[in-house]
């Protein structure tokens, strides 16, 4: 019976012991304590009061852990305690090599990426050469289109310049976010005669009758093309569309994408008669003309087809149709789509195609969609749904793409 208690005790003695050490490591960092283990190969001490110490690591926070010390003691217990908090990310700058313009970071430890543009003085001085050439939006494989939204004309140059020596194919420049006072043929010459490259002007926020003056004045200005929107002289309405389903279906239109109520898209005959009439005006001056409609729904593939041949009855060079959509199974009717007006050889115009996804707008030029709508450098006006110019343009000129493109 002695011998029974003795041992219990001494049970009892080793159990406050270890006990012990678990606490003491709790008060260095408020949470379980210590991991304690045993090595397989060290033997445990019999009287864990004679434990020593052997060894301690004092391991940093990091932005994805906690720091610690660490201590292993001579029968192979580990103890960790005095936690410290997490620290601030620990960044390295890098380079992808042909990168002049920004400074890339990224985090040793969790891999966030920072990225910081560089500025760069770009001259705005322009010889305008009135016999040149008229670029041609129309007359390339595939266009990797940067986006210039800026107030004045030189922030415009400066925004062309910059993406042009990124490797953009061509530019879209919003006419409404020019200041209104620069609307006018010699501010816009300055823009359309700074590059060499094709220049298409944009001009939703604004009635018919200024958009048409403003669209007559950028192609007389150097302008490439203009972008009409497809319910323009009619208004955004769906009620033409529908009321005249059953005209167009009586002169051989597939009209199944109207059951999906797309917006912009007229159906009014005499309005389509009035943007057909503009188009050669246009084409008239020397310009080229994209047809446009944020369809904002969702389409097969089938009906996106059907609405691509209805638009192009205007006799538009370029047919774009924005979808609505981002999951996967409506990217891939978006490529399906692209693959039946590729081999449609009735449909003449060249057409852009993408949803609501970067997946789509990445994609679907892979597939036959004329432009890639690109963002050279982010700004509060432009949204991160468009594909980064560098990005795109790397896409386009890879040696796997050339085959593809043509």
């Amino acid at each position: 019976m002695k011998k029974l208690l003795a041992i219990t005790l001494i049970l009892i003695i080793c159990s406050a012991a270890l006990v012990g050490c678990g606490s003491a490591s709790e008060a260095g960092g408020n949470r379980p304590s210590a991991s304690a283990s045993a090595s397989a190969h060290a033997p445990i001490n019999d009287n864990p009061t004679e434990r020593k110490q052997v060894s301690q690591t004092v391991v940093p926070a990091t932005c994805l852990t906690e720091g610690y010390v660490e201590r292993v003691y001579d029968d192979g217990y580990v103890c960790r305690d005095t936690f410290t908090p997490t620290a601030e990310h620990d960044y390295v700058k890098f380079s992808l090599g042909s990168e002049k313009t920004l400074t890339r970071e990224i985090c040793r430890n969790c891999g966030k990426e920072k990225i910081a543009y560089t500025p760069v003085t770009i001259n705005t001085d322009v010889v305008i050469d009135r016999n040149r050439t008229r670029p041609s939006f129309a007359g390339l494989d595939v266009m990797a289109c940067a986006m210039i939204m800026e107030p004045t004309p030189d922030d415009a140059i400066v925004a062309i310049r910059r993406a042009e020596a990124t490797g953009a194919f061509g530019f879209m420049i919003y006419l409404t976010s020019l200041e209104q006072k620069y609307v006018n043929q010699a501010d816009l010459e300055r823009i359309m005669y700074c590059t060499d490259k094709p220049v298409l002007v944009i001009a939703y926020a604004a009635t018919d009758e200024v958009r048409e003056s403003w669209y007559k004045t950028s192609i007389a200005a150097g302008a490439a093309a203009v972008d009409m929107p497809g319910y323009m002289y009619e208004g955004e309405t769906r009620s033409g569309l529908s009321a005249n389903k059953q005209y167009w279906e009586g002169l051989g239109f597939d009209m199944s994408f109207v059951a999906r109520s797309p917006r912009e898209v007229s159906g009014v005959k005499a309005t389509i008669d009035r943007q057909a009439a503009f188009i050669s005006e246009i084409h008239a001056l020397g310009g080229e003309v994209l047809i446009s409609t944020h369809a904002n729904v969702t389409m097969s593939a089938e009906q996106i087809h059907a609405m691509g041949v209805f638009l192009s009855q205007s006799g538009a060079d370029i047919v774009k149709m924005v979808l609505g959509g981002s999951d996967k199974n409506t990217v891939i009717e978006h490529l399906k789509a692209c693959i039946l007006l590729k081999e449609d050889a009735a449909f003449t115009a060249k057409f852009s195609v993408h949803g609501q996804s970067t997946l789509s707008r990445l994609m679907c030029p892979m597939f036959g969609s004329y432009i890639a709508f690109c963002v050279d450098e982010y700004n509060q006006q432009q949204t991160n749904i468009q594909i980064d110019l560098k990005t795109m343009v790397d896409i386009l000129n890879s040696p796997e793409m050339k085959g593809v493109l043509q």
